[in-house]
């Protein structure tokens, strides 16, 4: 196995251990979220169903107070983790690097770079992690406050209202001592209600993103530091049918040092990574033929083995081209001879109209040739 497989086998687990901190930080965030539920259908349920423009009026202030100050405390809390999490992505980073390039001296980035990535503006839309916090507390309150208006005009009672927001409580969230001694926050479960649906997905949303973003700039910082035993990077999908097909055209794509390369993640739920593709030893000027047989054979300046969602699709049935282009259109279009590569345009996906033009004028020439 050479080392550029090799560093790619220990990225793909340690995404199961980056999951298991996504879960951790969604436990985090949610009972915050749902101390601030709870403060609004108090309110709610202090009115007695009186609705009035005056109420409502004072509601939308509150609603905003509520959640802001919500959101925020969930990023103190989460912002903690991530810049622990900086600091032992960058270490796991450069001890694997060292497993895959056994004898060659590397350098540690500075603790304060590692730091620092926590507030660096995300690929996605350009945002901080703290401001898409602040953007959930803007969800939430804009989810509450049209919930209520709803209710107001349907003359809703209390109890309506309140389940209007809610939803129907199937399972009430609770502390509870998990079986490793630990006590953990097991968020309820609510079937129906606006403020628990936005505020939940967006909990999950930004925690992802939180986490993806911060381990990503460290390892990125840990390789910028050691690219003189580098000659570029291969782009890594996440290979399932959540895979999209903008993600999916890049796998195995090999950039070059200074090649401009898209920005990870570069979308919610983004699980893409950066393989560092290694110099040969004959290209680090060491000579290779004496060095001991197996740390001869890891450092061969090739990049990980591995197979590409193009290699997979080829391969698939029919249906298993459907799952994976994630459209019946797409997966015949595909197997008519549309490469993947056309249906991605400049970071987008290209609509299916577009295709099925694009087939049709490439048929027409074909009889006309």
């Amino acid at each position: 196995m050479n080392s550029a497989t090799r560093l790619l086998r220990a990225l793909l687990a340690r995404g199961a251990y980056l999951e298991s901190l996504t879960r951790a930080e969604l436990r985090a965030i949610l009972p915050i979220l749902e101390r601030a539920h709870e403060e609004v259908l108090g309110k709610i349920a202090k009115t007695g169903g009186a609705w009035t423009r005056e109420w409502l009026t004072e509601m939308a202030g509150d609603l905003e107070a509520i959640y802001k100050a919500a959101c925020a405390e969930a990023w103190v809390t989460v912002s903690a983790d991530l810049e622990e999490l900086a600091k032992n992505e960058g270490a796991w980073a450069l001890g694997e690097i060292g497993q895959a390039t056994i004898g060659i001296s590397l350098s540690t980035p500075a603790p304060s770079l590692l730091k620092a990535v926590v507030n660096l503006p995300t690929n996605i839309g350009g945002s901080t992690l703290e401001h898409q916090f602040e953007a959930l507390g803007i969800e939430s309150k804009k989810a509450a406050y049209e919930a209520i208006q709803q209710g107001m005009l349907a003359g809703d009672t209390v109890d309506e209202m309140t389940r209007r927001l809610r939803g129907e409580v199937k399972k009430r969230a609770i502390w509870r001592r998990d079986s490793d001694g630990v006590r953990r926050y097991h968020p309820g479960v609510y079937e129906g209600g606006v403020i628990e649906g936005v505020s939940t997905r967006g909990a999950e949303r930004v925690a992802r993103t939180a986490i993806m973003h911060v381990s990503n700039q460290a390892r990125e910082i840990t390789y910028a530091a050691n690219e003189d035993i580098s000659k570029g990077y291969q782009y890594v999908a996440t290979l399932d049918t959540n895979t999209c097909l903008v993600c999916a055209n890049d796998d195995g794509r090999v950039f070059g040092l200074r090649d401009p390369r898209p920005v990870l993640p570069r979308h919610i739920g983004d699980r893409c990574l950066y393989v560092p593709v290694l110099k040969s030893w004959r290209e680090l000027g060491i000579d290779a033929d004496e060095l001991p047989e197996g740390t001869r054979a890891s450092m061969d300046g090739q990049v990980a083995e591995s197979e590409t969602f193009a290699d997979r699709l080829t391969k698939a049935s029919a249906e298993r081209q459907v799952a994976m282009l994630r459209s019946p259109t797409k997966a015949r279009l595909y197997r008519e001879g549309m490469p993947l590569s056309e249906m991605v345009e400049d970071g987008h996906e290209v609509p299916v109209k577009v295709l099925l033009e694009r087939a049709a004028e490439r048929r027409k020439k074909g009889r006309a040739a």
